[in-house]
């Protein structure tokens, strides 16, 4: 993610994933991600943008983006989501394809979604290559997404090509989206909350799907079969440390309720397991 010279924090090899908000747009009239955040200038194309979407990038968001990203840097323990840019980004599809529960995702994102009303308009975090955009599509979704990584979003404009053009995407906080409340139908989120930010990040993250949504979500999460469990450290990730009913209890207490669950992958020796759970938003 590229931020201004002056004002670019050190990176290291384990960072919670790090999220300030722009957007440009390129001569052609595509939506590309910004380059230069310290002047935060916006486009005629932006001010439609945040007419739709209430979105402010003045130096008020600005500050309190870096200071978020601040926080996160004093809390890291072996959290792996500053590393998607570069050729890491560049690879990041070829190299997961090649995984056989790459493959399961997918098949469980098209029926989960087939169970859903057409015409949603859904928010994807992280968007990333934008995996799931073709699934969107032929259900008629109007399509967001929202990721840490400048790289990685013009890797899924590489790959999409002219299904790019009809998303909109957002460079933005998981923990403080910016979007009114119940913009959005449907939230999606795969390999992030268990896998990328740490717990509390996972935490603030759950509550701002459930604030954003006014209907459902597909969020991917972890938990052990049998015990010991244990809730993770602040500054951990979630992984499968926690029961079944302690990651329903933390769902239920951010504002949703599980529909049903598909198993995705069994780890630790089929004492912990990775699912899809499809949800309905629970709170007023």
């Amino acid at each position: 993610m590229a931020f201004h010279p002056a004002a670019r924090p050190k990176r290291d090899k384990f960072k919670c994933k790090r999220t300030l908000s722009s957007l440009d747009t390129n001569a052609a009239g595509q939506k590309t991600v910004f380059k230069d955040t310290a002047s935060m200038r916006l486009t005629k194309k932006h001010r439609s943008l945040e007419t739709i979407n209430q979105i402010s990038f003045g130096s008020e968001l600005k500050n309190d983006a870096i200071a978020e990203y601040t926080m996160a840097n004093s809390r890291l323990k072996n959290i792996k989501g500053d590393s998607y840019y570069g050729k890491v980004a560049k690879n990041y599809e070829d190299k997961r394809r090649q995984q056989a529960w790459w493959w399961v995702e997918q098949e469980q994102m098209e029926e989960l979604l087939s169970m859903l009303p057409r015409g949603l308009k859904v928010l994807d975090v992280p968007f990333g290559t934008g995996r799931f955009v073709n699934y969107y599509h032929d259900h008629g979704y109007t399509v967001f997404g929202l990721d840490a990584s400048d790289d990685i979003m013009m890797a899924a404009q590489t790959s999409l090509g002219d299904q790019y053009d009809r998303c909109t995407t957002v460079r933005g906080y998981s923990t403080k989206l910016p979007f009114d409340d119940k913009a959005f139908d449907l939230v999606v989120s795969t390999r992030f909350l268990r896998d990328i930010i740490c717990y509390a990040d996972t935490k603030k993250t759950i509550r701002e799907f459930a604030r954003v949504c006014k209907s459902y979500a597909i969020l991917q999460l972890g938990f052990r079969v049998d015990g010991p469990y244990e809730f993770p450290a602040d500054d951990e990730r979630m992984g499968s440390r926690m029961s079944r009913r302690q990651v329903l209890a933390l769902l239920k207490r951010s504002g949703f309720e599980e529909v049903e669950s598909r198993k995705v992958k069994v780890l630790d020796g089929g004492n912990a397991e990775i699912h899809h759970f499809l949800l309905r938003q629970t709170s007023t």
